[in-house]
């Protein structure tokens, strides 16, 4: 009999029946009208069901929106299958096209079963993406791919990053020094806004500051308060605004009127992350202005200046959103964006400040799915910490375990929640993608390998703790989402192999490969060992903005489903298969990922010496132990699930 867990929709719907297992006779999609027609809703049929064969759709939307998507729009819908057709209701626009998403999916895996009802409505109304767009320049048409794939995982908004220390991606008539050479028009940028409005994606737009402006200080050094170069490097520049200056003002009132008037949306985002204090501490005009003002030290400077921004963007009935940094005793009414570990959730939320949780969804760090999937953004504070603590235990995470420590200071000021008067609530949630190590060609592969087990985590009602049988069912699902979404991220790697000249066999050996986890790459070892010791970090990485990104640790996958499916079937011809794959002498393998061939063919001989009895488990594991290292700048994926496998009481299979 089917449940629940026959079906591969992603996100996991909060309500669902299957009655039957015959499914829907294929017929000629056809949209049937029971009141008001939406031609949001119709459009976005016609594009997701036309080649579907699903046959009649009776669509009822009681109330049709043809404004901007609201911050709390209603995403209730229901769906019910028999043999007169699909029925779909919802109480507006937005859960109508959330119902399309998941008759999509359906269709797509070929599960539109007789008898399914579906009543479904999402746990948080914020259920959202970062997209860094100054690091790498991301085409108009790639956001305009990822605004379907967020539809299609009903996620509701695209929050871009849009300016840093390397570039300004905006258009502006008033600074028109301001943006770089590759930056959006605004006709895109208007264009883009009403495409994801037609899907119910918000678009917010970031402005970084005042730090990360050492762009907008080469176009303009007056606004700052020393001299600066044009930079290529990652990292925490110390150029900032001067606060202290009512010209910087006039200047922002300028840039963000202009941005306002691009995007609609209540919220807008101004950054305060990151702000190096160096240039405020050392300048006698902003200590004065501290002392004059009774601000205490530069942290009161800095709030002084998000008051000035709130006033300004209030008056233009925007609500401003900051990263975490901006928490302060007096901080203005905003919303705060927590990062760094979870405790700055609880200290927003303990100064009657709304959050939105980010901080286990970095996808820039090429954890696993499952990691991400564990947090839940309203959990207590203790199972948060505890889940952060276990990170570091993963044996996957196990070569970045220091790493990790590491955040452990971001734990300072922690607060009891319990004991804080506070009105304030989590809005939802956000994954981000920083693009230091993300360009064009790389994008879809990062993205969507992980981003669904977000988008569940903030709109279904999850059990915690995730148990097995739940995760393995969760990954079921994400493979099959995968089909549904305008890029399936595995087929994105191999193609982008093939490309390189790899051949299916090639492309087989290197799906059973990760990038290193954390920020290994990005930092590299001399900067990853000065950060773990406390030092000054060095400003030489081994990547920046003219690094190129076409090498195969680039197209990978941060997460092998490969390895995980060989786990799923171990046996002696699938291993002698792939250690022969690997050691083809046919194969002109690059000289920068030999070293983890070498740990993949060593790997698979001790498994398959103990497949064969002729060494024990517990020697198997301690020497695959032995094994899992970095490898220049990869990981061997198998070897934690062969591991894993040779812990369980299970026979050898030949």
């Amino acid at each position: 009999m089917l449940n629940q867990n026959s079906i591969s929709v992603l996100p996991k719907p909060n309500n669902l029946q299957i009655s039957g297992e015959a499914r829907v006779t294929p017929s000629a999609f056809v949209l049937h009208w029971q009141g008001l027609e939406d031609v949001r809703v119709k459009n976005y049929a016609q594009e997701l069901l036309a080649q579907s064969g699903c046959g009649p759709v009776h669509m009822q939307v009681l109330a049709v929106q043809s404004s901007a998507p609201p911050v709390q729009a209603d995403e209730s819908h229901s769906i019910s299958i028999s043999e007169g057709g699909i029925h779909l209701d919802a109480e507006n626009t937005w859960g109508a096209l959330r119902g399309l998403a998941t008759l999509h999916q359906l269709a797509v895996a070929n599960e539109l079963f007789l008898g399914l009802t579906l009543k479904d409505t999402p746990r948080f109304h914020w259920r959202g993406l970062l997209l860094d767009v100054a690091r790498h320049f991301l085409p108009v048409e790639d956001l305009f791919a990822v605004v379907d794939g967020l539809a299609v995982l009903k996620m509701n908004v695209l929050h871009i990053h849009f300016s840093d220390d390397q570039a300004y991606r905006l258009p502006s008539a008033a600074r028109p020094k301001l943006p770089s050479t590759e930056h959006y028009s605004k006709q895109q940028l208007l264009d883009l806004v009403a495409y994801a409005a037609n899907r119910g994606v918000r678009i917010i737009a970031e402005v970084d500051v005042p730090g990360h402006v050492t762009h907008w200080l080469t176009a303009y050094p007056e606004w700052g308060m020393y001299a600066v170069q044009p930079s290529d490097r990652f990292g925490v520049h110390k150029a900032c605004l001067n606060p202290t200056d009512e010209a910087v003002y006039i200047a922002l009132e300028a840039i963000f009127s202009e941005v306002v008037e691009i995007f609609p949306d209540d919220f807008v985002h101004v950054g305060g992350d990151e702000v190096n204090p160096s240039w405020w501490s050392e300048n006698a005009q902003a200590q004065a202005f501290i002392t004059t003002h009774n601000l205490v030290d530069v942290r009161g400077l800095q709030n002084y200046f998000l008051q000035r921004l709130c006033t300004m963007l209030e008056a233009k009935g925007k609500r401003v959103i900051g990263w975490d940094e901006i928490l302060h005793p007096d901080i203005p009414n905003c919303v705060v964006q927590n990062w760094r570990g979870i405790t700055t959730r609880d200290r927003a939320l303990a100064l009657n400040r709304d959050c939105v949780v980010s901080g286990p969804f970095y996808l820039d760090l090429f954890f696993p799915a499952d990691l991400h999937y564990g947090f839940d953004v309203e959990g207590s504070q203790q199972e948060m910490l505890a889940l952060e603590d276990d990170l570091a235990k993963d044996l996957r995470l196990q070569h970045i375990a220091k790493a990790l420590a590491w955040t452990h200071q971001w734990r300072e000021g922690a607060v009891d929640l319990d004991e804080a008067q506070t009105t304030a609530q989590v809005l939802g949630g956000e994954a981000c993608l920083w693009a230091e190590l993300v360009d064009s060609p790389t994008l879809m592969p990062r993205l969507w390998s992980r981003l669904p087990a977000v988008a569940e985590v903030l709109w279904s009602n999850l059990a915690t703790p995730v148990v097995e049988d739940h995760m393995q069912d969760f990954y079921r699902r994400l493979n099959g989402s995968w089909r549904a979404l305008p890029n399936d991220p595995e087929q994105c790697q191999n193609q982008a192999l093939a490309k390189m000249g790899f051949s299916q066999s090639q492309q087989f050996v290197l799906s059973h490969l990760e990038p290193i986890k954390w920020y290994g790459r990005l930092l590299g070892e001399q900067a990853l060992q000065a950060r773990l010791s406390g030092t000054e970090m060095p400003q030489a990485r081994p990547y920046g903005v003219n690094t190129p990104l076409n090498n195969v640790i680039d197209f990978i996958m941060p997460e092998s489903m490969a390895a995980r499916r060989l786990a799923a079937s171990i046996h002696v011809k699938a291993i002698s298969q792939l250690k022969a794959d690997c050691q083809a002498l046919n194969f002109p393998w690059p000289e920068e990922m030999q070293g983890a061939l070498d740990v993949l063919v060593d790997a698979c001989d001790l498994m398959l010496k103990w497949l064969n009895g002729e060494l024990a488990a517990e020697e198997c594991q301690a020497q695959l132990l032995a094994l899992y290292q970095p490898r220049g700048e990869f990981m061997v994926a198998v070897i934690p699930h062969f591991i894993e496998h040779l812990a369980q009481p299970i026979k050898n299979t030949k």
